[in-house]
């Protein structure tokens, strides 16, 4: 809902100052529209990418490792 309404605003100020540049011109609030969604659906995109990177991370630093006990660390397992 907050994606949309900052997008309506986009446009009512894109159409507003290309009102003032040339009347022709209302329809400059659409590219700055399509600008703004495409930082949203990249960010959400970055934001995506890094939690999979840190998930592989995390696995990757979770994996069991081999341990060689000492014969006192046998005895005490028996």
């Amino acid at each position: 809902m907050q994606i949309a309404v900052a997008i309506v605003g986009l446009l009512i100020i894109g159409a507003v100052v290309g009102s003032l540049i040339d009347f022709g011109s209302i329809f400059l609030g659409i590219p700055i529209a399509l600008i703004f969604i495409g930082i949203v659906v990249g960010k959400e995109g970055f934001d995506r990418q890094r939690r999979i990177l840190q998930m592989k991370r995390f696995r990757r630093e979770a994996m069991a490792q081999q341990v060689d006990f000492t014969p006192e660390d046998k005895r005490t397992l028996v």
